[in-house]
């Protein structure tokens, strides 16, 4: 643990336990953030991204796509 770090959990384990978890939630949320955004600009993700978008194409342009819209 790095000692800015260490210094912000010292910090916090003052605060009340609903702060607390208040932090921990923003912590939680900023790491999830960072492992979607690493998930997403990945080779393999981008790969099949250009495939769905390939495939929505093709079927746009086949006229296989419906409006949802037009459902209700």
């Amino acid at each position: 643990m790095t000692e800015t770090l260490r210094r912000a959990v010292a910090q916090v384990e003052q605060l009340s336990p609903d702060q607390q978890d208040a932090i921990a939630e923003l912590m939680l949320r900023e790491l999830e953030e960072r492992e979607w955004d690493a998930l997403v600009i990945s080779e393999a993700s981008q790969e099949y991204l250009r495939r769905l978008v390939a495939e929505a194409r093709a079927e746009d342009a086949a006229g296989e796509i419906q409006d949802s819209t037009d459902r209700w």
